[in-house]
């Protein structure tokens, strides 16, 4: 009876180091070497890289740029989200009228400028961006003046009883045309090197290509960068979408596509490519 006393401890106790071992005493070695089975190395780093300079950033300083990018983008998400909740409210107690906002045609792409599509601006971003101090609080202060007349008009129409109505619509399209264009006030570089400063996605990244599709038929790919469009730069996937709706349908456009480090240019028809579009960044 005591060698069993003693023998039934030892077992659990020999047991406890084996799964010890097992959880905690993996070795490093084979750890880096599954990463690498796994193809976890730096490679999703490279379309982050700037391809028009050869100035490379440390590690560290890498890590903190994409600790505060994330920050920036969770800080933007938090404000879109807020913006949408709104929306939706007020959406929620117009139901009886949605049927008038599907049948009204739009006369441009600026009729519909809502919160789901304008970017959130503020006096510390756009310095962080690279504008002067001076530069951006006039911006701001001009994009609140106009933020301010969409919320009086939201107010009024909804007293009035014609939110979402053809005049709503009519009235909204008047303030949306006296709205601030960033990018036309900085221009097109200097646009550039703010979006990439300030953390956000300056660049359209192609996720998928539709096989038969005209992209896929001009030889674009998976992964593959936009840089322009019609000789005009694309910073955005809406501004890509718009300029493909624009001209005469199937006349041929060039088109600038980044990828593994060099510049292709394609020949496409206006309409649809037949590609899913996501974001990245690109150092200008």
């Amino acid at each position: 009876m005591k060698k069993s006393s003693f023998i039934i401890p030892l077992i659990f106790l020999a047991t406890g180091f084996a799964s010890a071992y097992l959880i905690y005493g993996y070795p490093e070695k084979n750890l880096a070497t599954e990463n690498n089975q796994l193809g976890t190395d730096a490679t999703t780093d490279n379309i982050f890289s700037n391809p028009f300079s050869t100035k490379q950033n440390n590690a560290g300083n890498n890590e903190i740029n994409r600790i505060a990018a994330l920050e920036d983008e969770i800080i933007q998400i938090k404000q879109q989200l807020h913006e949408i909740k709104t929306s939706l409210q007020v959406l929620s107690t117009n139901q009886d009228k949605t049927t008038q906002l599907s049948s009204y045609p739009a006369k441009n792409n600026n009729r519909f400028v809502t919160s789901f599509n304008r970017r959130p601006y503020s006096i510390e971003n756009l310095i962080r961006g690279g504008i002067e101090p001076s530069l951006a609080e006039d911006i701001v202060r001009r994009k609140n003046s106009i933020e301010l007349k969409r919320l009086e008009l939201q107010d009024r129409a909804t007293r009035e009883k014609y939110l979402n109505t053809p005049r709503y619509f009519d009235e909204l399209e008047q303030i949306n045309n006296l709205d601030v264009s960033l990018r036309e006030e900085l221009g097109d570089a200097r646009y550039d090197e703010y979006l990439f400063n300030s953390k956000q996605n300056n660049r359209i990244r192609i996720s998928s290509v539709m096989l038969g599709s005209a992209a896929e038929q001009a030889g674009i790919q998976k992964n593959d960068v936009v840089l322009s469009y019609n000789n005009k730069n694309m910073y955005t996937w809406q501004e890509l979408k718009d300029a493909t709706a624009k001209g005469t349908l199937g006349e041929y456009v060039s088109i600038s596509i980044y990828r593994n480090g060099e510049i292709f240019s394609f020949s496409v028809p206006r309409g649809a490519l037949g590609i899913q579009l996501g974001a990245t960044r690109l150092q200008p």
